[in-house]
């Protein structure tokens, strides 16, 4: 796949003067200050990406059709519904998403949210040195031989078609529904309530609204050709192999170095997700303006390897894709098979860059979307601070995507405990004036 440097990128961003500050330069990328908080503004603009709407593999012939889509508002593309995805070293504890709900307390009326929720109401690797988390996939075709699978019973979760409503949760999703203490809260007097809508903890064993994938299609679950490789997958509770049904991330599981999986909702899609390579694996995302995200973590230290700094040794991760990014190729051998080259969107939150010391103790952040340069993958941009990478601790981070165009990532209490609703206050107590910002070009 062509690459679009990294170098590249950081004097386009240079250009702009967002590092005017750096202090140290350590393979091209420039490093500021360590912080607990930074804010992405002015992300979204109006335009169109192109998205694989077909992909048929007739005898080793790859025959991929395409659809134009369009997009617009103050997150696009990041509007769109989204996945999150993790890559080892790295240890998940917590994971919870958060919309906007303040239905009155006394009413039954099922509450919508994300971009359904915003239509009813008007109408009532990595390749992270070309700055995208696409690598060459290699089609290596896998199998399951034999593969003992555990059921639970299943909970009740939201599940949002035109609105939220308590149904029972698809095949294989799984049990111990968390349970508040106390009742709905009172929308706040100013701002909004937002309550927490998919919730995964890994020492209770607790799934809510979120199905754990990775892109290990044909085992189990998912589809492999030789054109197009492996789809997405259900992730087995280790983390080492796909699953014929969806399965709870088994306690302190640790992944290795470029060892990778995704967080979707459990919604299965419902003709309104576009195209998917992997039909039984296509799970809706997190969509709509406004949407609050919180992982608690820690990123131990991995081999390293300078001789392959394309390798990921060392370099864990977090970041947002455009959900058609993981439905088609995450890691295409063509850059077509996939609509991040024209601009669909990824947002890189946490990120180690290089494997060495004292990089591989800084975690980045970058935007790469078309903002700032229309009908390609290559706008966006981002700010040269950094957050501390938790090696022999933990990490609390909240990310929050917001209609007013902005994203906010900051580090959170290491008692914080994941309660079941939230208010704009709570998300932005931790906002500043003078807190570090990088304002996307339009």
């Amino acid at each position: 796949m062509p690459l679009f440097s990294k170098t590249a990128l950081m004097g386009a961003v240079l250009a702009l003067g967002q590092f005017s500050n750096a202090k140290q330069v350590i393979n091209n990328v420039w490093y500021c200050d360590e912080v607990t908080k930074m804010q992405y503004q002015n992300v979204g603009c109006s335009g169109t990406y192109k998205t694989p709407s077909v992909m048929t593999d007739n005898s080793g012939q790859c025959v991929v059709n395409y659809a134009e889509q369009a997009y617009s508002g103050p997150l696009a593309p990041l509007n769109n519904q989204i996945t999150f995805h993790l890559r080892g070293p790295l240890k998940l504890y917590n994971f919870a998403a958060y919309y906007i709900d303040n239905t009155p307390d006394d009413e039954d009326t099922p509450q919508t949210y994300g971009a359904r929720a915003k239509r009813e109401e008007v109408h009532e690797k990595n390749r992270r040195f070309d700055h995208r988390h696409h690598h060459e996939k290699r089609k290596v075709k896998t199998e399951v031989v034999e593969e003992v699978v555990t059921i639970t019973r299943y909970a009740d979760t939201p599940e949002p078609s035109s609105t939220i409503e308590l149904t029972a949760a698809p095949s294989g999703v799984v049990a111990n529904a968390y349970k508040s203490k106390s009742g709905k809260p009172k929308k706040p007097a100013t701002g909004d309530l937002w309550k927490r809508v998919g919730f995964y903890d890994s020492g209770k064993q607790i799934l809510e609204g979120a199905t754990f994938l990775n892109n290990k299609g044909g085992q189990g679950s998912g589809t492999w050709t030789g054109c197009f490789g492996n789809s997405l997958s259900h992730m087995s509770a280790d983390g080492q192999s796909g699953s014929p049904t969806p399965q709870i991330l088994a306690d302190n599981t640790l992944f290795g170095v470029n060892e990778e999986f995704s967080i979707w909702t459990n919604q299965s899609c419902d003709g309104t997700c576009g195209y998917s390579y992997g039909a039984d694996t296509c799970y809706r995302g997190w969509d709509g303006d406004n949407k609050v995200f919180v992982f608690k973590f820690t990123m131990p230290p991995g081999h390293t390897d300078d001789s392959n700094i394309y390798g990921n040794s060392n370099m864990p991760a977090i970041w947002s894709l455009n959900s058609l990014i993981g439905r088609t190729q995450q890691y295409p051998s063509n850059k077509d098979w996939s609509c991040w080259d024209s601009g669909c969107g990824e947002f890189d939150i946490w990120e180690v860059l290089y494997p060495q010391a004292p990089a591989c103790e800084f975690m980045t952040s970058t935007l790469h979307s078309a903002q700032g340069n229309p009908g390609t993958g290559k706008g966006g941009g981002g700010t040269c601070d950094y957050f501390k990478r938790p090696t022999d601790g933990t990490f609390t981070g909240m990310v929050s995507y917001l209609s007013d165009g902005t994203i906010t990532i900051q580090k959170l209490a290491d008692d914080w405990d994941f309660p079941e609703y939230l208010t704009t206050d709570d998300i932005k107590k931790g906002f500043s004036a003078s807190m570090p910002s990088f304002k996307v070009a339009s």
